[in-house]
Parts: C-alpha cells; structure tokens; sequence
C-alpha cells in the first residue's frame, strides 16, 4: 500500500478518534454541568428553608411559648376564676390579652404559610414536620369531636391570622408583621374586627364563670404546642424545660 494511502488512513482514524472523545468530553462536561446546576438548586432550597426557618422562628416560637402559658394558667391556675371577676379593669385585660395571645399565634401561622408557598422546599424533613406540627394544632383547634368551648374551624383561625397582619415596607425581610396588643384593643372598637373574636369572648366568659366546664379542647392545644416548642427549641435555649410542663390530660 503506497505511503500516501497510509498516511491519509492514519489521518482519518486519528480524525474518528479525536471527534469521538470530544464528543464524549462535551457529554461529560454536560452531564456535569446539569449535576451541579442540580446541587446548587438543592442547596438553594436548604440555604432559604434554613433562612425562612431563621427569620420566623423566634416570632412563631415566642407566640407558641404565649399561647400554651395562657392555656397551662386557664387550667392549672384558675387564671379567668382569678382574674375575671375582681376588677371591671382586670376582666377587661383578662378577656382581651387572652383573645390576643390566640390571635397572635394564629397570624404568625399566617404568615409563614404565606411564605413557605412561594417556596419550593422539596421534601426536606424540618418542614414536613413543621407543617405536621402546625396541621396538629389546627386539628385541635377545629375538631368537632371536643366540646364547642374555644373551637375555631379552620376557616375561622385563617380570617383571625389574616385581620392581624400589616404589611412590612418593602425593604423589609419581613412581607408581614402581626399587629401589637395595643392596636389590638384598638380595633376590638370596629364591629367588623371584633365580630371575628365573639364566640371566644363568650367561651372565655362561661369559663369564668362555670370553672367546671370541660377543658379537654385547651388541654389538646397545649399539648400540640408543646410538640410545636420541642421542635422550634429542641435544645431548651429559649425555652427551659420546666416551662414545658404538659397539662394532665384528665384534669377538669
């Protein structure tokens, strides 16, 4: 075979070669290039999850924390026996603060249930749980199973969240904020707001004056809450575990 035809065959040899390992570098490279466009997505989601978790934990934590002490002083304490009936100034502040630690714990549900639907969390373990937690709580609140006393349905607790929020300016990190007690007495004046708070008011009222009443309701609450502070605070930072006392479930 003349040396030409030798050489040209080289030549297209080496040319198959070479086209067939930059075609199989370019898919490698691809292949690459799409696996860590996927791992940056990922750790995307974590890096806000982990931020969204940061930014409205200490608020849902600090409400939750409100929320199950009213709860633990109405049963343990007698707080509305002792409260309700000395003063027209202490029945005042007795039915209003306790309406208010309702409401605020429900706006700051609100508001993270706002936020967590424009995020694409994947199926990361922290907010399954949280959202567990959250659906239990709801569920203890709602559920028709429970005498009638302090239940709000699910549509019920939703309007409370949404009337108590304001929007934050827009440099804020924050889309909303969850009014304070002193505008809540405020608006308790505007029929309109305060017609959301009427059945409560009338519950906290019986139970002031019918200490016997059924408490289990209040009790399922507390304890959901306390699931809700254990996962928000696990490490007992915030929260000591002697103010983590669960209500005996049979106590009346």
């Amino acid at each position: 075979m003349k040396p030409e035809i030798v050489t040209a065959i080289i030549s297209a040899i080496v040319a198959v070669i070479s086209a067939i390992i930059s075609i199989y570098g370019q898919t490698r490279i691809a292949r690459l290039a799409d696996r860590l466009a996927k791992q940056r997505e990922a750790e995307s989601r974590e890096t806000q999850t982990a931020a969204l978790m940061s930014k409205y934990r200490d608020p849902l934590l600090r409400s939750a924390i409100d929320l199950q002490s009213r709860l633990f002083n109405i049963v343990q304490a007698k707080f509305l026996q002792r409260f309700y009936h000395h003063s027209e100034s202490e029945q005042d502040y007795t039915i209003k603060n306790t309406l208010y630690v309702i409401a605020e714990f429900l706006a700051w549900v609100e508001i993270l249930r706002r936020e967590i639907q424009f995020l694409d969390l994947g199926d990361l373990e922290m907010n399954r749980r949280l959202s567990e937690l959250l659906v239990n709580i709801n569920q203890a609140f709602g559920t028709a199973k429970l005498e009638s006393t302090f239940r709000l349905f699910t549509g019920e607790q939703r309007a409370i969240g949404e009337i108590m929020l304001v929007p934050q300016s827009t440099d804020s990190s924050i889309a909303y904020e969850c009014i304070g007690y002193a505008m809540f007495v405020k608006k308790l004046s505007d029929p309109e707001f305060a017609r959301w708070f009427t059945k409560l008011k009338d519950d906290i009222a019986m139970m002031a004056n019918e200490p016997k009443v059924n408490k289990e309701r209040l009790i399922r609450i507390h304890h959901r809450l306390i699931d809700l502070i254990d996962f928000l605070d696990p490490n007992c930072v915030r929260v000591p575990p002697k103010y983590r006392t669960r209500i005996n479930q049979y106590q009346s």
